[in-house]
């Protein structure tokens, strides 16, 4: 953790640090479809181009990132969001999980999906298993 990120914690502040994943293919297609769908096109940015031309470093990057800043008072959160749907309900449910708050009823259910959401030191476990099942050095 940084030493921004301590003083904010120190100071009370809830931080919740969420890193939104999407698996290669998905992010081809959907690169696609902003390329060819009038309505999407300006979606379309020079770093998403990047993002396909330079995944592997991309992802060395992120593992790094990972690493070095993830803490246990401010771990990361890492969101699937190939289904954005999905994606997008399990990220609310982790921000209201991580705030204690005066109105919040205990009937509801706010359990996230675990297949979705995954801390920030599974991800490198994660990422690690497939480097050496794909036979590559880790990072």
């Amino acid at each position: 953790m940084t030493g921004f990120e301590k003083d904010l914690v120190r100071q009370g502040t809830v931080l919740v640090k969420l890193y939104f994943s999407v698996d290669k293919d998905t992010q081809a297609k959907r690169f696609s479809r902003r390329i060819h769908d009038p309505l999407r096109q300006w979606k379309l940015s020079e770093i998403d181009v990047q993002a396909q031309e330079h995944w592997d470093d991309f992802t060395e990057m992120k593992h790094r990132m990972l690493e070095r800043t993830s803490s246990g008072s401010a771990p990361w959160m890492i969101i699937r969001a190939s289904n954005k749907a999905q994606a997008r309900l399990n990220t609310l449910k982790v921000i209201l999980n991580a705030v204690d708050y005066a109105e919040r009823d205990p009937n509801l259910d706010f359990s996230i999906d675990r297949q979705i959401v995954l801390s920030g030191r599974e991800e490198l476990a994660r990422m690690d298993d497939e480097r050496d099942r794909l036979g590559r050095p880790r990072f």
